[in-house]
């Protein structure tokens, strides 16, 4: 007994079964007129509506099967069923493909936004800065200008080499551009070491902010005084 009050409710199966019998059943004609033996409406829609266990409607699947006007009243409660649950499918599938149109219209409004707030990292450039045969005005000398060409650099995200001349020592580098004005615009720190040609000091700086224009390059290891380079950020 216990195990059978622990079937599983009328199932689609089940179903299927029932509509074949009643097909074999009703070529043979059982119209019941008298509507003997019938159950009332209320246990057809139960039936229809899957809220009963398989044991508790045995008996009426077996009268469904054998006459045809509770097979018919089973058939349209059955239609009743299916369509209010193909609306609720419908309704889900309208309201799943709304939030997914939502959703892609707010990432491309808030796509453009992010990226003009927070510009995404772009690949460093690599440039060379090649000074390794000039000597650099010192910040504790005065001295004449000498007519040099000057060097150019984009105005981008930089993997900065520059080449010193012979004499200066390896260490860490403080390295700035400074404006016109001598007030420093970008600053970055360097790694020098000689090789074996020149002393090059390797950094990464970011001259995306600066303005164009001619700047100073102003460098020094350590407390060491600067040395200043004009160059031109295009």
């Amino acid at each position: 007994m216990a195990k059978e009050r622990t079937r599983s409710k009328f199932t689609r199966q089940n179903e299927r079964d029932l509509i074949a019998i009643a097909t074999d059943a009703l070529v043979s004609d059982f119209k019941n007129p008298e509507r003997i033996g019938c159950p009332d409406a209320g246990i057809l829609d139960a039936v229809a509506g899957r809220r009963l266990s398989f044991s508790e409607i045995n008996d009426v699947v077996d009268h469904i099967a054998t006459c045809s006007p509770c097979f018919d009243a089973y058939t349209v409660y059955r239609k009743k069923y299916r369509a209010r649950y193909n609306r609720k499918r419908s309704v889900t599938g309208i309201v799943f493909l709304a939030v997914l149109a939502l959703a892609w219209y707010l990432g491309r409004v808030r796509l453009p936004l992010a990226a003009h707030r927070f510009p995404q990292a772009s690949e460093p450039l690599t440039a060379v800065l090649d000074f390794h045969d000039r000597t650099g005005e010192r910040s504790d000398q005065v001295q004449a200008p000498r007519p040099s060409p000057v060097p150019h650099l984009r105005r981008s995200l930089l993997n900065l080499e520059i080449l010193l001349p012979i004499g200066m020592e390896d260490g860490e580098y403080s390295i700035e551009f400074r404006g016109r004005n001598g007030q420093t615009a970008v600053q970055t720190i360097g790694t020098g070491k000689w090789n074996g040609s020149a002393e090059r000091v390797d950094a990464r700086i970011d001259l995306r902010k600066l303005e164009p224009g001619q700047y100073t390059l102003a460098l020094r290891e350590g407390a060491s005084s600067w040395r200043q380079y004009s160059v031109s950020v295009d």
